[in-house]
C-alpha cells in the first residue's frame, strides 16, 4: 500500500511505501533461491540445499538486508509504474526500524519536470552539404608524406616544405664539440620548427653535399641546458640530400608505405575525399546543432533537477582537477586560468542548466514528434547501460536506460532534420 505522491519544487516528488510481512516473506523466498545458486554448501549439490542450512551458511541479518532491499526495490518499481513517474536519479529514503513490521520508507525522488515548450517546429536545420576540393585532397596527403618523411630526391637548393638529410655540429670558443650539439643524417623538414630558428633557416638555399661553417645559432633564454641559454653558438652544418614532398610524385609504392597496402593511388585518394567528407559533416552538423539548441532553449520552461545539474558541474569540476597543471600546483593553476574554483562552478552551473533546458525541451520534442527506435537502437541502448552499470554497480538502471533511450531519440529527429 502506498500514499499518493506529492509534487516539490526542484522537481521532486515524494511518497510512502509500505513493506508488510507477506512482503518480506515474498522477498525472502526470492533472496535464498538466488543464494542457492551461488553458495557451495557441503554435502548438497549447488541449488539444491534446504533452506535453512542456505540461511545458516549466509547468515539470517544478511539475508533479512538483502530481502528488505529486494522488497523496496520492488514496491518503489511498483509505484512509479502505476503513476507515470519518470525519476531522473536515485531516490532518497528514511526507513522506519525495520525490526518492526509494517515497515516504513519515505521516498524522495527527482523527476522528469513538467515542460512548458514554444513553437519549436519555426525552428529551421539547413541539410548538410559537403563539397570537397581537390586541393584539400592534396594538402591532407601532402602532410601525411610530411609526416611520415616519404619524399623524392631532387638536386635544386633546399626550400621551406622540403626534407632534408643534414649533419650539425656546435663548438666552442676552442672549436671543440659542444656536448649534445651533434647530429649526423638527421632527416629534418623545413619550416616545420623542429629545431631552432637560425639553425633551421641555415639550411634554406642548400644543395645536397653543400656544407656551411660557424653559422651563427642564437638560443633563448629559457633554453633548458643553463650554459647555452641565452648564448650566440657557431654550428658547422652540412646537407647530404634534399628531398621534395610532392602529391604529383605520389605513386603505389609510396601508398604502400602510407597504407601499409598494396592500394591504387586513385583508390587512397577516394578514401581520403571519404575521410574530409565525414569531418566536414560532422564539423557542420556540431555547428547546426549548436545554433538549434541556442534558439530552443530560448523556447523552453521548465523547473530543472537540482541533482541533475550538481552531477554535470561535479563531472566538468572533475576533468578540471584531474589536469596535470592543477595536480601539480593548484594555487598556480587558478592563477593561471584567471578565475577562482567558485567562479568556473557558476559558469558550469550556467552551462549545465542551458544543457539540461534543451535536452528536455527535445525530449518533449521527440515525445511530441513520436520517434521510435527500432530493434537495433534499443539493443544498442541496453548495450550502453550494461556498459556504465559493469562501471557503476549503484547505477540506477531504469532511470539510465531511459535517458540513453531519450538521447538516441533526439539524436534521430535532429539527424532527420538535417536531411
Amino acid at each position: 500500500m502506498a500514499q499518493a505522491y506529492k509534487t516539490h519544487s526542484g522537481s521532486k516528488v515524494s511518497f510512502t511505501l509500505t513493506i508488510e510481512e507477506k512482503d518480506m516473506i515474498k522477498a525472502k523466498n526470492r533472496v535464498i533461491e538466488q543464494f542457492k545458486k551461488e553458495v557451495e554448501i557441503k554435502g548438497f549439490r549447488k541449488g539444491h540445499a534446504p533452506n535453512l542450512e542456505v540461511i545458516s551458511h549466509v547468515g539470517a541479518p544478511r539475508i533479512s538486508y538483502e530481502a528488505l532491499n529486494v522488497a523496496l526495490d520492488s514496491k518503489y518499481r511498483e509505484f512509479i509504474k502505476e503513476h507515470g513517474i519518470k525519476p531522473v536519479d536515485a531516490p532518497d529514503m528514511k526507513l522506519s526500524d525495520s525490526q518492526k513490521m509494517p515497515i516504513e520508507a519515505k521516498m524522495e525522488v527527482e523527476v522528469f519536470p513538467e515542460i512548458t515548450l514554444g513553437d519549436y517546429k519555426k525552428i529551421k536545420l539547413d541539410p548538410i552539404k559537403v563539397e570537397i576540393k581537390d586541393k584539400e585532397v592534396d594538402e591532407v596527403i601532402e602532410n601525411i608524406m610530411k609526416e611520415l618523411k616519404i619524399q623524392k630526391t631532387v638536386k635544386r637548393e633546399a626550400k621551406d616544405g622540403d626534407l632534408v638529410e643534414i649533419d650539425f655540429e656546435g663548438k666552442d670558443k676552442k672549436g671543440e664539440t659542444i656536448p649534445n650539439t651533434k647530429g649526423e643524417k638527421v632527416l629534418l623538414k623545413l619550416g616545420s620548427g623542429q629545431f631552432l630558428e637560425d639553425l633551421e633557416k641555415a639550411y634554406v638555399g642548400m644543395k645536397a653535399g653543400e656544407e656551411k661553417k660557424e653559422v651563427k645559432v642564437k638560443f633563448p633564454k629559457n633554453y633548458p641546458a643553463p650554459d647555452m641559454a641565452g648564448k650566440t653558438i657557431p654550428f658547422d652544418i652540412k646537407v647530404h640530400s634534399v628531398g621534395e614532398v610532392s602529391v604529383k610524385d605520389l605513386d603505389e609504392e609510396m601508398v604502400g608505405k602510407i597504407t601499409g597496402q598494396k592500394k591504387k593511388v586513385g583508390d587512397f585518394k577516394k578514401e581520403v575525399i571519404t575521410m574530409l567528407e565525414q569531418k566536414k559533416r560532422d564539423g557542420e552538423k556540431r555547428s547546426r546543432i549548436n545554433e538549434y539548441n541556442n534558439k530552443l532553449e530560448k523556447l523552453v520552461k521548465a523547473d530543472l533537477p537540482v541533482s541533475w545539474i550538481d552531477k554535470e558541474v561535479g563531472i566538468r569540476m572533475g576533468e578540471v582537477k584531474q589536469s596535470p597543471q592543477y595536480k601539480h600546483d593548484p594555487e598556480n593553476f587558478w592563477k593561471a586560468v584567471g578565475q577562482k574554483e567558485d567562479d568556473l562552478k557558476k559558469k558550469f552551473k550556467v552551462d549545465a542548466e542551458k544543457n539540461l533546458k534543451v535536452f528536455l525541451g527535445l525530449s518533449e520534442i521527440a515525445t511530441k514528434e513520436k520517434i521510435d527506435l527500432n530493434k537495433d537502437e534499443i539493443d544498442r541502448a541496453n548495450h550502453i547501460v550494461q556498459h556504465r552499470a559493469e562501471h557503476d554497480p549503484n547505477l540506477d538502471r531504469e532511470a539510465e536506460l531511459h535517458r540513453v533511450i531519450l538521447n538516441l531519440k533526439i539524436d534521430k529527429y535532429l539527424e532527420a532534420l538535417m536531411m
